[in-house]
């Protein structure tokens, strides 16, 4: 019997049963088939837009280290990068020249040339900025500040703040449609603001689940899915009506979550005691867990182009893995192998908030 058989057999009738009905059939059986080390706290996971890069912000690694760059397929340590200050999560600029990085501790938004690897810009934001996100236009790339009630956005062309937004408590995740819309998750005050217009001057929000933590669009933009932490659950909120349509039980404290192009598959990266990576196909609502057993805490999570695979970070354990569709790929059984050498390693208390 496969590990969490239960588990995952259980997320796939919950998925069906808050949907109103039985579960269909469970997403595909999913395995690791890559493993690497990381630095300390490794949080943010952002992917190259061809999907040949992966990009990795170690938040435990102050000055030095502090983002590391792995060959996607093969998770071989490419470069890494020795920034200054404690680095909170990534994006990409539209055109893929840039990688956008939150500084914590410098309350700040640093630009990374990726042809040099240097900084080039370093830009004041609110205190503590943690998620960015690029406009789909690649004119701003926008900072959710933890402890600012604000979010920030930047002009790319000229490295200059445009204006700040006023937000609820905890702004964390975020996402942007094409058409400009700005959505942003206020942690602690359970809501979502939006904001569009040209100079995103027209503003509401609304409650959703107990604390929203990320957020992720369909492709087509008509849906926008929130991993709300308390519930573990997955929301799929239909845009245009603002109503919450799906709600899918998935592993315990979905962290991060990501989309796949196609729209089919939604990955969820779970910091809770299932320490697991969760799968939603949205063809049907129903879900699967997959316990990862030498994850301790998984924190951010990348689809690649294909839809099949994940990489997802563990926040304790200090490594990356690489998840595929069963039989896609890589080394599965040497990845268990190298997982046996820490997966018994004493576990950390669930997260408190």
């Amino acid at each position: 019997m496969r590990v969490g058989a239960t588990l995952l057999g259980a997320a796939c009738v919950l998925g069906g049963l808050l949907n109103g009905g039985p579960a269909l059939a469970e997403p595909p059986v999913v395995e690791v088939q890559e493993v690497a080390p990381t630095g300390s706290m490794p949080k943010g996971a952002t992917l190259s837009h061809d999907g040949t890069r992966f990009f990795v912000t170690n938040f435990g690694q102050r000055d030095t280290k502090n983002v590391t760059i792995y060959d996607a397929r093969t998770l071989a340590i490419v470069d890494q990068l020795d920034v200054p200050g404690i680095i909170c999560e990534s994006a990409l600029s539209v055109d893929g020249k840039t990688l956008f990085i939150s500084n914590f501790s410098r309350n700040s938004v640093m630009f990374v040339d990726l042809a040099t690897r240097k900084m080039t810009h370093e830009i004041k934001a609110g205190q503590h900025p943690k998620i960015l996100v690029a406009s789909p236009d690649g004119k701003s790339v926008f900072a959710a500040n933890w402890m600012g009630k604000s979010v920030t956005q930047i002009d790319v062309a000229t490295g200059t703040v445009v204006r700040t937004l006023d937000v609820g408590k905890q702004p964390r995740g975020m996402a942007m449609s094409k058409a400009g819309i700005l959505y942003v998750a206020n942690f602690y005050s359970d809501t979502i603001d939006v904001f569009e217009g040209k100079d995103l001057e027209k503003n509401h929000h609304f409650a959703v689940c107990k604390c929203p933590r990320h957020l992720a669009l369909s492709p087509d933009d008509k849906t926008l899915y929130i991993s709300c932490l308390n519930f573990s659950q997955l929301h799929a909120m239909d845009v245009a009506k603002e109503t919450v349509e799906h709600r899918v039980q998935i592993g315990t404290a979905p962290k991060s979550i990501a989309v796949s192009n196609d729209g089919r598959y939604v990955y969820s990266a779970d910091y809770g005691e299932s320490r697991s990576l969760s799968v939603v196909d949205t063809s049907d609502w129903t879900a699967r867990v997959f316990p990862i057993p030498a994850m301790d805490r998984g924190s951010g999570v990348a689809v690649t182009p294909d839809g099949k695979h994940a990489l997802v970070t563990g926040w304790y354990d200090g490594h990356v893995y690489l998840v595929g569709f069963e039989g896609t790929g890589g080394h599965p059984e040497d990845s268990k192998k190298r997982m046996r050498k820490w997966q018994f390693t004493p576990r950390h208390a669930d997260p408190g908030d």
